[in-house]
Parts: C-alpha cells; structure tokens; sequence
C-alpha cells in the first residue's frame, strides 16, 4: 500500500489555512502547514512535500520569492499557488516559475482544491515516472553499447589470423 501524499499549506490566513487543510485532509493527504516564508522553510529544511499549496503574500516575504530562494539552494518543491488576487500577471510569472496551477481564493475554493491538488499529483507522478525511464532507458543504452563492443572483440579474437588481412583487404 502506497503512502498518502503530504501535502505542506502555507498562508498566512489561519483560518484559511485550517479549510484548506480539512479539505485536503478529507481527500486522504497527509497535511502539514505555514503561516510565513519563514515557517515553510524551516519545515522544508526536515522534509520534503509532495506538494505544496503557496499563498502568494506572505507576511515575511512573497510566495514567488519562496520559490526563487528555493530553486537557488536545489529543493525545489512542486507548487500550486493559491491567492486572493485576481491579476492575471502575477499568474503566468509564477506560471513562469513552475507552478503546476494557480487558484483564486473565492467562494468556490474549498470545492475547487481537491481536484486541482490531485491533478498536481497526478502531474507530479507522470514527472517522476518519466524520469525513472530515461534513466532506465541510459543504463540500458550504456548496457547495449558494452554487449556490443564485447561481441566485436569476442568476434575479432575468434577469426583465424589467416582471415584477418583478406576481410581488412574486403
């Protein structure tokens, strides 16, 4: 049995926050939650997400900056914004940045969040899964490259030295 998805919330709107992470919950993910930029970087310093949900104004800081400062140090976590505001703009600069979605926090969020974290997920396994078969799909190129420079020789020490100047002469 898999493990459910965790899932790290952060906004600094308390109750918000608590919405979020019932919905959340009540889909099966494990939820784990921030009210700063600060407070979701201290908890990514001791785990890693599946997914996380990033407010773009936070008290500390802003939600693509988050994402800037994490992408510099390498822990890049996937992302879907969720904001209050409704400037298409700040949407397709954090877009830009990675965002697998963006979602207004309007009267519909809460029905909304569910579907638009399990299509995150779901996007995020595709990703994950794509990458295991590239790297499959080196390894077993670098296999076939070995088996054949194996065979070459194998086949170049087993011809008789007599063939050997006729068939460079063909």
């Amino acid at each position: 049995m898999s493990r459910p998805p965790t899932v790290l919330v952060v906004d600094d709107d308390e109750g918000l926050r608590t919405l979020m992470s019932e919905s959340l919950r009540a889909e099966g993910c494990t939820v784990a939650t921030a009210a700063s930029a600060t407070a979701a970087r201290e908890w990514l310093n001791r785990q890693a997400p599946d997914l996380m949900i990033l407010d773009l104004k936070l008290p500390d800081g802003s939600g693509p900056e988050l994402v800037a400062s994490l992408q510099r140090a390498r822990t890049a976590v996937p992302f879907v914004v969720v904001t209050g505001q409704g400037d298409e703009k700040v949407a397709v600069e954090v877009m830009k940045q990675g965002a697998l979605d963006y979602v207004m926090k309007d009267t519909v969020l809460l029905e909304r969040l569910p579907t638009v974290v399990k299509r995150a997920l779901k996007t995020v396994a595709q990703e994950a899964a794509l990458q295991t078969a590239q790297v499959e799909y080196r390894r077993l190129e670098r296999e076939i490259v070995a088996i054949s420079e194996r065979e070459r020789h194998s086949i170049g020490a087993d011809l008789p030295d007599t063939l050997g100047q006729p068939l460079t002469a063909l």
